[in-house]
Protein backbone atom coordinates (compact mmCIF):
# COMPACT_ATOMS: atom_id res chain seq x y z
CA UNK A 1 0.00 0.00 0.00
CA UNK A 2 0.91 3.64 -0.31
CA UNK A 3 2.58 5.81 3.19
CA UNK A 4 4.56 8.31 3.64
CA UNK A 5 6.53 9.06 6.72
CA UNK A 6 9.93 10.92 7.31
CA UNK A 7 12.09 9.02 5.58
CA UNK A 8 16.33 8.91 6.95
CA UNK A 9 17.42 6.63 4.12
CA UNK A 10 16.97 3.31 2.22
CA UNK A 11 17.68 0.18 3.89
CA UNK A 12 20.44 -1.36 2.06
CA UNK A 13 19.75 -4.59 0.01
CA UNK A 14 20.47 -7.79 1.96
CA UNK A 15 19.51 -11.38 1.96
CA UNK A 16 15.63 -11.78 3.59
CA UNK A 17 14.25 -14.25 4.78
CA UNK A 18 10.72 -15.24 3.68
CA UNK A 19 7.75 -13.55 5.70
CA UNK A 20 6.42 -15.93 8.88
CA UNK A 21 2.89 -17.04 8.89
CA UNK A 22 0.36 -15.30 10.70
CA UNK A 23 -0.97 -14.20 13.08
CA UNK A 24 2.17 -11.25 13.77
CA UNK A 25 3.04 -10.15 17.11
CA UNK A 26 5.41 -6.96 17.02
CA UNK A 27 7.85 -6.65 19.67
CA UNK A 28 10.65 -2.90 19.60
CA UNK A 29 13.48 -2.87 22.51
CA UNK A 30 16.15 -0.54 22.60
CA UNK A 31 15.46 1.11 19.40
CA UNK A 32 17.88 3.49 18.22
CA UNK A 33 18.24 5.29 15.12
CA UNK A 34 20.49 7.40 13.41
CA UNK A 35 19.29 10.21 10.95
CA UNK A 36 21.13 11.61 7.88
CA UNK A 37 21.87 14.78 9.71
CA UNK A 38 24.06 12.44 12.25
CA UNK A 39 21.11 13.11 15.45
CA UNK A 40 20.35 9.83 17.01
CA UNK A 41 17.19 9.19 18.01
CA UNK A 42 15.43 6.19 19.94
CA UNK A 43 12.25 5.27 22.67
CA UNK A 44 14.99 5.30 25.31
CA UNK A 45 14.44 1.86 27.41
CA UNK A 46 10.52 1.91 26.24
CA UNK A 47 9.56 -1.84 25.17
CA UNK A 48 6.60 -2.27 23.13
CA UNK A 49 5.00 -5.80 22.90
CA UNK A 50 1.90 -6.12 20.93
CA UNK A 51 0.22 -9.64 20.40
CA UNK A 52 -1.74 -9.88 17.54
CA UNK A 53 -5.41 -7.81 17.83
CA UNK A 54 -3.94 -5.66 20.69
CA UNK A 55 -4.45 -2.42 20.76
CA UNK A 56 -1.66 0.23 21.97
CA UNK A 57 -1.51 3.95 22.01
CA UNK A 58 2.21 5.82 22.08
CA UNK A 59 1.71 9.20 23.52
CA UNK A 60 4.97 11.36 22.71
CA UNK A 61 5.60 15.08 23.63
CA UNK A 62 7.39 15.13 20.09
CA UNK A 63 7.39 14.01 16.83
CA UNK A 64 11.19 12.55 16.29
CA UNK A 65 11.31 9.46 17.97
CA UNK A 66 7.62 8.28 16.74
CA UNK A 67 8.51 9.39 13.91
CA UNK A 68 11.42 7.01 13.40
CA UNK A 69 9.91 4.06 15.02
CA UNK A 70 6.94 4.52 11.82
CA UNK A 71 9.81 4.46 9.51
CA UNK A 72 11.67 1.33 11.43
CA UNK A 73 8.53 -0.66 11.34
CA UNK A 74 7.62 0.02 7.77
CA UNK A 75 11.21 -0.93 6.77
CA UNK A 76 12.19 2.36 5.17
CA UNK A 77 15.08 2.95 7.69
CA UNK A 78 17.80 0.97 9.40
CA UNK A 79 18.31 0.74 13.36
CA UNK A 80 19.52 -0.65 16.27
CA UNK A 81 17.91 -2.93 18.51
CA UNK A 82 15.35 -5.08 18.26
CA UNK A 83 12.23 -5.09 16.21
CA UNK A 84 10.38 -8.37 15.52
CA UNK A 85 7.49 -9.13 13.69
CA UNK A 86 6.20 -13.03 14.22
CA UNK A 87 9.69 -13.38 15.97
CA UNK A 88 11.82 -12.68 12.92
CA UNK A 89 13.70 -9.78 13.21
CA UNK A 90 12.35 -6.91 10.61
CA UNK A 91 16.06 -6.58 9.32
CA UNK A 92 15.76 -9.51 8.27
CA UNK A 93 12.94 -9.25 6.19
CA UNK A 94 12.13 -7.26 2.59
CA UNK A 95 10.33 -4.03 3.04
CA UNK A 96 7.60 -4.96 0.31
CA UNK A 97 7.16 -8.39 2.64
CA UNK A 98 6.86 -6.65 5.77
CA UNK A 99 4.45 -3.61 4.08
CA UNK A 100 1.54 -6.07 3.11
CA UNK A 101 1.68 -6.36 6.60
CA UNK A 102 1.72 -3.48 8.64
CA UNK A 103 0.40 -0.06 7.23
CA UNK A 104 0.53 3.38 8.08
CA UNK A 105 -2.42 6.08 8.13
CA UNK A 106 -1.26 9.50 8.90
CA UNK A 107 -2.61 13.26 8.07
CA UNK A 108 0.02 13.91 5.60
CA UNK A 109 -0.85 10.41 3.83
CA UNK A 110 0.40 11.20 -0.51
CA UNK A 111 -2.29 12.04 -2.41
CA UNK A 112 -1.64 11.32 -6.38
CA UNK A 113 -3.26 13.95 -9.15
CA UNK A 114 -6.13 11.43 -9.57
CA UNK A 115 -9.71 10.22 -8.35
CA UNK A 116 -10.51 9.63 -4.92
CA UNK A 117 -11.31 6.04 -6.31
CA UNK A 118 -8.01 6.07 -7.67
CA UNK A 119 -6.11 7.10 -4.93
CA UNK A 120 -7.78 4.36 -2.55
CA UNK A 121 -7.00 1.66 -5.51
CA UNK A 122 -3.14 2.59 -5.12
CA UNK A 123 -3.61 -0.13 -1.83
CA UNK A 124 -5.16 -2.92 -4.19
CA UNK A 125 -5.03 -2.51 -8.00
CA UNK A 126 -7.57 -5.62 -8.43
CA UNK A 127 -10.24 -4.29 -6.34
CA UNK A 128 -13.68 -3.21 -7.67
CA UNK A 129 -15.95 -0.36 -7.63
CA UNK A 130 -17.54 -2.13 -5.26
CA UNK A 131 -14.57 -2.81 -2.81
CA UNK A 132 -13.34 0.86 -3.54
CA UNK A 133 -16.97 2.05 -2.32
CA UNK A 134 -17.31 0.36 0.39
CA UNK A 135 -13.97 0.93 1.83
CA UNK A 136 -14.31 4.77 1.60
CA UNK A 137 -17.84 4.08 3.10
CA UNK A 138 -16.08 2.26 6.03
CA UNK A 139 -13.40 5.34 6.64
CA UNK A 140 -15.82 7.99 6.52
CA UNK A 141 -14.83 9.67 3.52
CA UNK A 142 -18.10 11.46 2.14
CA UNK A 143 -16.12 12.62 -1.01
CA UNK A 144 -18.09 10.64 -4.10
CA UNK A 145 -14.87 8.34 -5.86
CA UNK A 146 -14.78 10.20 -8.99
CA UNK A 147 -13.71 13.69 -7.26
CA UNK A 148 -10.22 14.91 -8.81
CA UNK A 149 -8.11 15.40 -6.01
CA UNK A 150 -4.57 16.47 -5.50
CA UNK A 151 -1.71 18.05 -2.44
CA UNK A 152 -3.48 20.99 -2.69
CA UNK A 153 -7.57 20.30 -2.72
CA UNK A 154 -7.70 17.46 0.18
CA UNK A 155 -5.95 17.94 3.57
CA UNK A 156 -6.74 17.13 6.92
CA UNK A 157 -9.15 14.67 8.39
CA UNK A 158 -10.22 13.48 4.78
CA UNK A 159 -6.65 13.25 3.82
CA UNK A 160 -6.13 10.75 6.72
CA UNK A 161 -9.12 8.72 6.22
CA UNK A 162 -8.58 8.36 2.63
CA UNK A 163 -5.42 6.84 4.01
CA UNK A 164 -7.47 5.08 6.34
CA UNK A 165 -9.74 3.86 2.95
CA UNK A 166 -6.31 2.43 1.72
CA UNK A 167 -5.70 0.64 4.73
CA UNK A 168 -9.38 -1.17 4.94
CA UNK A 169 -8.97 -1.94 1.00
CA UNK A 170 -5.35 -3.45 1.71
CA UNK A 171 -6.86 -5.55 4.75
CA UNK A 172 -3.02 -5.14 6.74
CA UNK A 173 -3.65 -7.01 10.11
CA UNK A 174 -1.20 -4.51 11.30
CA UNK A 175 -2.05 -0.57 11.42
CA UNK A 176 0.04 2.41 12.66
CA UNK A 177 -2.72 5.02 12.86
CA UNK A 178 -1.07 8.60 13.85
CA UNK A 179 -3.05 11.15 15.46
CA UNK A 180 -6.65 10.03 14.89
CA UNK A 181 -9.45 12.54 14.33
CA UNK A 182 -12.32 10.78 16.00
CA UNK A 183 -13.42 8.10 18.06
CA UNK A 184 -15.21 6.77 14.97
CA UNK A 185 -11.90 5.99 13.25
CA UNK A 186 -10.21 4.21 15.93
CA UNK A 187 -12.72 1.96 16.30
CA UNK A 188 -12.47 1.60 12.05
CA UNK A 189 -9.00 1.11 12.35
CA UNK A 190 -9.10 -1.52 15.24
CA UNK A 191 -11.53 -3.94 13.50
CA UNK A 192 -10.39 -6.97 13.61
CA UNK A 193 -6.28 -5.81 13.73
CA UNK A 194 -3.62 -5.16 15.46
CA UNK A 195 -3.53 -0.76 16.17
CA UNK A 196 -0.53 1.64 17.20
CA UNK A 197 -2.18 4.99 17.79
CA UNK A 198 0.90 7.50 17.97
CA UNK A 199 -0.24 10.48 19.27
CA UNK A 200 0.83 13.31 20.23
CA UNK A 201 -2.54 15.01 21.74
CA UNK A 202 -2.67 13.40 25.00
CA UNK A 203 -2.95 16.73 26.53
CA UNK A 204 -5.28 18.09 24.68
CA UNK A 205 -9.48 18.07 25.61
CA UNK A 206 -10.66 15.51 23.58
CA UNK A 207 -7.72 12.65 23.70
CA UNK A 208 -9.24 11.14 26.89
CA UNK A 209 -12.06 9.29 24.83
CA UNK A 210 -9.97 7.90 22.15
CA UNK A 211 -7.59 6.88 24.73
CA UNK A 212 -10.04 4.83 26.72
CA UNK A 213 -10.53 2.64 23.74
CA UNK A 214 -6.76 1.65 23.97
CA UNK A 215 -5.74 -1.90 25.72
CA UNK A 216 -2.19 0.24 26.69
CA UNK A 217 -1.30 3.73 26.58
CA UNK A 218 2.41 4.09 26.85
CA UNK A 219 3.46 7.75 27.13
CA UNK A 220 6.56 8.81 25.91
CA UNK A 221 9.00 11.82 27.80
CA UNK A 222 7.11 14.87 28.89
CA UNK A 223 4.10 16.11 27.68
CA UNK A 224 3.62 19.86 27.31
Amino acid sequence: MVTQVPVAHDVEARETLPLPPGPYDLRVADLRVQWPDGEIVGLGDTELVLPAGRRLALVGAGRVGTSALAAVLLRFIDYEGTVTLGGVELRDLAGEDVRRVIGLCARDTRVSPATVAANVRAARPDADEEEVADALRRAGLTLPPDTAVNEETIAGADRQRLALARALLADVPILILEDPVTERDVLTAAKDRTLLLITHQAAIPGAEPILRHMDEVVMLGDLP
